[in-house]
């Protein structure tokens, strides 16, 4: 063939593609630099700090003091107990607890505050030594008694190595829910009218979905392997680190299910084309990138911690973060499990509606 033929081609392809190369050319670029604006500054300035007296002689205006003392560079919010504190640390509702002494007021006297932090939670816990200097100086400073701040790490104390860990597992759900799950999917459209007529879409989407769900149980089983070889033979230690905990399972398949869930919704209503394999990617770079996969929501500007408290897959990173590296009970994040099983059911609402809107209008 020629050149111009060529080109006649490609023009050809290009005008019964032209959703996807809209959303290639002109949709997916301006996304990005729409987005770009959310990140705004990622210095931990508004990080959430949990403020706890140590004892009932401890003052409200003592605490207020305490406020006046920290808001500058974090966001502090009182909790009424110690062991209520350590619960949303380990929640990740908060990134530190700061232990108010009495007496801060009395020029003078000799108080210590304490700074727990999460062993676990590595982009905050390396920073948080600098972070206590600062509050130390800044306390001294403003209070009336002399102040010497303890930090203590509190949980399992990890390294980077370990804190990637449920990362990696948890890109490698998503990706495998926004692109094999699709191109597993457009495969069938060559024969969907005779699947129409033999079985039913219902009965193909959900087959494929309770196959795949439960495929994902080896990835997770092969990272638990790994683990374990790793923490044989390499210098870094991956004690304490279980994919296999029940939590970590069940936010990971719940998570699953709802990704590949509306994944296949896109591929329907878009009639199994390549346009919905190329919003299924858009979606999972969405995904990816507001989840707070790798960095504590503390580091967010007010408006990106907004949209990231808001995706059901933040509370899903946390719950299997959480599982895996602290060896949190399952207990610990019920109410989330039972948000994560009613995401996945308006999901499975949601491809449903759509497996009916393509019949009737087919």
């Amino acid at each position: 063939m020629s050149l111009r033929s060529q080109l006649r081609k490609e023009v050809y392809w290009s005008r019964r593609n032209a959703a996807a190369l809209l959303l290639v050319l002109l949709l997916l670029p301006g996304f990005f630099a729409a987005s770009s604006v959310l990140f705004q500054d990622v210095i931990p300035r508004d990080t959430p700090v949990a403020v706890v007296p140590q004892g009932e002689d401890v003052s409200s205006q003592e605490l207020i003091l305490v406020h006046a003392g920290t808001g500058t560079y974090a966001d502090p919010v009182d909790v009424d107990s110690t062991e209520e504190a350590l619960r949303q640390l380990e929640r990740e509702e908060v990134y530190a607890v700061v232990e108010v002494p009495a007496n801060i007021d009395q020029a003078g006297t000799d108080v210590t505050f304490r700074l727990y932090v999460d062993g676990t939670m590595v982009p905050f816990k390396e920073p948080s030594a600098t972070i206590a200097t600062i509050m130390e100086g800044q306390l001294d400073e403003s209070l009336a008694a002399d102040v010497t701040l303890e930090r203590i790490v509190v949980g399992n104390d990890h390294d980077l190595s370990a804190y990637l860990l449920p990362i990696a597992l948890l890109a490698l759900i998503m990706l495998f829910a926004f692109t094999y799950v699709p191109y597993n999917l457009a495969q069938e459209s060559r024969v969907m009218d005779r699947i129409r007529l033999e079985s039913s879409v219902e009965a193909l989407v959900g087959a494929k979905l309770l196959f795949f769900t439960a495929l994902m149980v080896v990835p997770i089983v092969v990272f638990q392997v790994a683990v374990l070889a790793l923490d044989a033979v390499a210098t870094v230690s991956f004690e304490h680190v279980t994919a296999l905990a029940p939590g970590a399972l069940l936010a990971l398949l719940l998570t699953f299910v709802t990704l590949a869930a509306l994944s296949m919704a896109v591929m329907v209503l878009t009639r199994f084309s390549t346009t919905g394999r190329f919003v299924n990617v858009v979606f999972l770079m969405g995904v990816a990138g507001f989840s707070g996969l790798a960095y504590p929501v503390g580091y967010f500007s007010p408006v990106r911690k907004a949209i990231v408290r808001a995706m059901p897959t933040h509370y899903a990173t946390i719950t299997v973060r959480s599982s895996m590296l602290r060896g949190s009970s399952l207990a610990t994040f019920a109410d989330w499990v039972l948000g994560l099983a009613v995401v996945a059911l308006l999901a499975l609402l949601v491809l449903k509606l759509t497996v009916v809107y393509d019949r009737r209008w087919r």
